[in-house]
């Protein structure tokens, strides 16, 4: 046996990288001057000859050409001894050679690996109250597994929390190494000096007063006389980040002299409370060539402390691409949002705007506003949203393909004032890893909306929406599906509330709301299809998200998707054996906003001269963020 610390310095020994003697410029060579051709490795059978060669002197020797150093090959087999001691192989041992043929000289490294080592974990002194398996829980080297020193030493810290957390907050851990060659074995000492059981004793809280320290007192997921716990300190650290006010937050156990109650200071720092956004761009859709601006206004604390008030204006000009007119587009919403609403996490929205906005039917303009309320229901995991909205919208530039004849069927009156008010209620469930880059879990949603005159509105109709999403990982590939239904209830259907598919994040292969039931005719000399929407609406996606590269740091993934949808004016013609379905493929570049998506959907079925968008068999998509 001998002790890790020898064990340590030659596995350290493995990975520094060695300084060789050449200038990072070449020199011309001249002809009689060796240099190193290559480097090779015989025996090794556990580690590929890319990790070898890693961070070996020799290495940069052969990318400039020049001579190989004895001394550096001594020094790089001590190197490739370490690495193999880090995995275990106790007994390795690794010999060179230099072959020359002309100028060119070829270093070999012979390894032999011996037998790798067998982890055994020792654990002493640990608390009566401490399961010893909950320590083997955090180590994943278990007992008879292959002895990985970096497995090992990753799970140092994690080793020590375990015990603090059941309320240890002095504890001490020694481990260390020891390797039993004659049992080939690698043996992990642990050894606890726990401490008093501590608790957790007052807490003192700097930076910010008024409603906003309420905020800060009710987010602690800790109190006066509670166990210690490290997960504690953690999980309060970030829920107050999570509040979105803070640019830094510390949450610092106090732990002079050894005393069993631990007090904690809590230090904040407001973050900007004033924030400029500007931005310009250029779209396509089905409907129109637009060039676009945005400003923005977020400012926090304002008109009180606990609100955040925002102004977002988003002006566009459209090209039609039915008519070739020209047409502007505006929306423009202030909103005031009040966090702790009633009580701690309920968040309170009110929102007022004026929309001017083209699709293919027609323009719609007017005044919109909207009253929010979302809380979480005992869980972060399960929120639920209530709203009451109501909009007064007009409408110019008809289609003249929707004629009154049609709109008296679908129950749309385009020539009045179209108001709509209803209430809102929203069931979320997400148990998603991550919101944005999902590897495992599942997501679903209920949504209901009741139109009513009670609301505001002329029309009374039911909208209900429900929503599953599924995330499955194996190795480094993820498994996505998603299925989403809606339907309306009763005959008083708004234009504007009415179904529509197809697009980035619906139908793949077609374009922006291209998929919706829609009537057919002649327009200034040009056939042209005008979706106006439906009542009963299902789409559903598949997916397989595999890594590729990565760009710059930024990894690169690819995407093979199927999806299936339909929209129908009539609830009993949506059949699920009949949907549009597309194949395609699309490639992710995750950058610092997100991934920045392209997708590509063929069609493979419905493109007759009657169905939705006949001359389109395909559609490209360029989006941030994935589908789903």
């Amino acid at each position: 046996m001998f002790a890790a610390r020898t064990l340590l310095l030659l596995a350290t020994a493995g990975l520094v990288a060695g300084c060789s003697s050449s200038n990072s410029s070449s020199r011309p060579r001249r002809p009689g001057d060796e240099r190193l051709k290559a480097i090779h490795f015989e025996g090794n059978k556990h580690l590929r000859e890319k990790t070898l060669v890693t961070g070996l002197a020799l290495h940069r020797t052969l990318k400039y050409g020049r001579a190989p150093d004895p001394y550096l090959m001594s020094v790089d087999a001590e190197r490739i001894r370490g690495e193999y001691l880090r995995r275990g192989f106790l007994d390795a041992d690794v010999r060179s050679r230099t072959d020359r043929k002309g100028d060119d000289t070829t270093v070999t490294y012979t390894v032999e690996e011996g037998v790798r080592a067998t982890t055994r974990v020792v654990i002493k002194g640990l608390p009566q109250d401490v399961p010893p398996e909950n320590v083997r829980a955090v180590l994943a080297l278990k007992d008879g597994d292959p002895f990985n020193y970096a497995t090992y030493e990753l799970a140092k810290d994690p080793l020590r929390i375990v015990v603090e957390d059941a309320g240890y907050a002095h504890v001490q851990l020694e481990a260390e190494v020891i390797a039993d060659r004659a049992n080939h074995t690698a043996v992990i000492a642990l050894t606890y000096t726990p401490g008093p059981k501590s608790v957790f004793g007052k807490v003192e809280i700097t930076g910010v007063d008024g409603k906003l320290r309420d905020a800060v007192e009710s987010r602690m997921q800790l109190a006066p006389g509670q166990p210690y716990s490290t997960s504690a300190l953690v999980a309060s650290q970030q829920q107050l980040y999570g509040l979105g006010r803070f640019s830094t937050v510390r949450v610092q156990p106090v732990k002079e002299g050894g005393h069993s109650v631990i007090d904690v200071k809590v230090d904040v720092a407001e973050g900007s409370k004033r924030e400029i956004k500007l931005g310009i761009g250029a779209g396509m859709d089905s409907a129109s060539y637009e060039a676009r601006a945005r400003a923005g206004y977020t400012i926090v604390g304002w008109p009180f402390q606990m609100h955040t008030f925002s102004l977002d204006l988003r002006p566009a000009y459209a090209r039609l691409r039915d008519t070739g007119e020209y047409e502007p587009r505006i929306r423009a919403i202030a909103r005031d949002e009040r966090q702790d609403l009633f009580w701690t996490y309920a968040r309170g929205i009110v929102e007022g705007g004026w929309n001017y906005l083209a699709v293919e039917a027609y323009t719609s303009y007017g005044p919109r506003a909207k009253l929010g309320f979302e809380t979480p229901v005992k869980t972060d995991k399960v929120k639920l949203r209530l709203g009451w909205s109501i909009e007064r919208l007009r409408f110019r530039r008809i289609s003249p393909l929707i004629d009154e004849d049609l709109q008296a069927r679908i129950g749309i009156g385009l020539d009045e004032i179209q108001q709509v008010g209803a209430y809102e209620q929203s069931v979320i469930v997400d148990l998603r890893d991550h919101p944005t880059n999902t590897r495992y879990g599942v997501y679903g949603e209920v949504r209901v909306a009741e139109g009513t005159p009670a609301a505001g509105g002329k029309y009374s109709y039911i909208q209900l929406v429900p929503e599953l999403r599924g995330y499955v990982p194996l190795g480094p590939v993820v498994f996505a599906a998603r299925a989403r239904w809606g339907r309306f209830f009763g005959q008083d259907v708004p234009a504007t509330e009415r179904f529509f598919s197809g697009g980035s994040v619906s139908q793949r292969g077609f374009s922006e709301r291209r998929l919706a039931p829609q009537v057919r005719g002649d327009v200034m000399g040009t056939t042209t299809e005008v979706p106006y929407g439906g009542t009963s609406m299902f789409e559903s996606g598949v997916e397989t998200r595999f890594p590729i590269m990565k760009i710059k740091d930024m990894p690169l993934g690819g995407v093979v998707f199927l999806d299936g949808a339909d929209v129908v004016e009539e609830p009993a013609r949506l059949s699920l054996s009949k949907l549009h379905l597309a194949l395609g493929f699309g490639l992710r570049l995750h950058t610092i906003v997100g991934p920045l998506r392209f997708d590509f959907g063929y069609r493979l079925n419905r493109t007759g001269g009657m169905e939705p968008a006949p001359d389109d068999k395909f559609a490209f998509h360029l989006s941030l963020g994935e589908a789903f």
